[in-house]
Formats: C-alpha cells, structure tokens, sequence
C-alpha cells in the first residue's frame, strides 16, 4: 500500500505554477525565511570574533611579558659572560706561568741530570784510583815487612765504601732524563691548554653568546606574533561579517518572520 492511498487528493500541487512563480515552488507554500538561521550565525561570528580577540589580546600579552624576560636573561647572560670571561683570562694566565716554571724547572733537571752524571763518571775514577794506590801501599816491603800496610788498609776501605755510588748515581741520572722528559710535556700540554682557555675568552669576548642568544629572542617573538596574528586576523574577520550580517538582517525587517505562511 502506497501513501497516494491514504494521502487526499489536492488539486492545487497538481495544477501548474501561475505564470512567473518560481520552478518547483508549491502554489500556496510560503518561501522560507531564513533570517532566524543568520541571525543566530550573526551572533555566533560575533561571539567567536569577541572570544578570539580576547586570545589574542592575551597572545599580544605574552609576547610583551616574553620579551621582558627575554631581555632580562640577555642582561644576566652578559653579566656571567664577563664574569666567565675574566676567570678565563686568570686561568689561562696561571697555566701559562705554569707552564713557563715547568719549563724553567726542566732547564734546572737537565742540568743536574748532566752533574749527576759526571760525578758518577768522577766516582768511578776516584774508586779506580784508590784501588791502585791500595796496591801501591801493600807492595812497599821493608826487611820483609808491609810498614804501609794501614794505610793500604785504609784506601782500600774507602774504595770498598764508595763501590755502587757510582751505579746509583747513574741511576738517578737516568731518573731525572725521565722526569725531565715528562716535564717537559707537561709544560706542553699547560701552554697549549692556556692557549685554548685564550681562544675561548677571545670568543666569549667577542659576543658570540649574545649575539645566538639575539637570535633566538627574534625567533621566539617572531613565532609569538604570528600565533598572535593567526589568532586575530581570523577574530577580527568574524566580528566584522557577524556585525555586518546582523546589520543587514536589521535593515530588511528587524525580528525574522515567521518560518513559514498559512496556506489560503
């Protein structure tokens, strides 16, 4: 069973549209109003506009407030710069001094390396020379008596005594070539490493840091005020098409009328 069934026969919406009605509009069926639809839109844009703009008074804010603070780090940022700058400049100041003493102190071991050496080349001569006066003294014989036999005796003690100075001399002859060795690295390595702390307060000195630091300041406002912008532009577009709409609602009648004609 079809609704043409039950539905009565209405002779108006099968007679043709009088002449200059609108195509397919129904003799008798009122056109809709659709003022209360865009008056309601009207507030809506209004409503967004007001609320982003709000945002955006509050975005503008913050980027104000950032920039303070951005401006007060760039400040206390210079100020430790300094400071580091010329703690640096004593650092690489005491290494150099380091180094220059280090240096000095090598000179000094070399020398003693050298003075140890040839005493120890001393001692072995004196040793070689006592043991041969030793035998001198003990071949004196007198009526088949050694008359310098004590005093033999007493070369050949101390030739006895002085036997492994020389070795230990030697020895530490040898230490001080390796001391004098890694001093003298060391005073390498504190030059270079007083050379570096240089370069770095040159760099410091220079504004490096400011100057990165400037860059993100920009960076960061920048992406402020365009969030700031994306914000208002789009506010400022609704508010100004919700007052002019309701302008326009306004101006053809005021309150919208109804939704739709009695039918005749």
């Amino acid at each position: 069973m079809t609704d043409d069934v039950t539905r009565p026969f209405d002779a108006r919406s099968a007679a043709p549209p009088p002449p200059g009605a609108p195509p397919g509009t129904p003799v008798g069926e009122a056109v809709p109003d659709l003022r209360g639809g865009l008056g309601l839109l009207s507030r809506g844009l209004i409503a967004y506009g007001v609320i982003a703009l709000i945002v955006a008074v509050l975005g503008l804010a913050l980027l104000l407030y950032a920039n303070t603070r951005i401006d007060a780090a760039g400040d206390r940022v210079e100020t430790s710069v300094a400071q580091l700058t010329t703690t640096l400049d004593a650092t690489a100041q005491a290494l150099h001094d380091a180094s220059a003493t280090a240096a000095t102190f090598n000179t000094t071991l070399d020398r003693t390396q050298t003075s140890v050496a040839a005493a120890a080349d001393t001692i072995v001569g004196v040793r070689t020379s006592l043991q041969s006066l030793e035998s001198v003294l003990r071949s004196v014989s007198i009526l088949g008596t050694s008359p310098l036999g004590g005093a033999a005796n007493a070369v050949g003690g101390i030739a006895t005594s002085i036997e492994g100075l020389d070795s230990k001399l030697t020895a530490i002859a040898d230490g001080l070539v390796t001391s004098r060795d890694s001093l003298a690295a060391n005073a390498d390595s504190l030059g270079a490493l007083g050379d570096s702390i240089v370069a770095t307060a040159d760099r410091l000195r220079s504004g490096v840091v400011e100057d990165s630091l400037a860059d993100v300041h920009v960076a960061i406002v920048l992406m402020l005020f365009v969030l700031t912008a994306w914000a208002a532009v789009p506010a400022i577009g609704a508010l100004v098409l919700g007052l002019w709409l309701r302008r326009r609602l306004e101006a053809a009648g005021g309150q919208p009328a109804s939704a739709a004609a009695p039918r005749p």
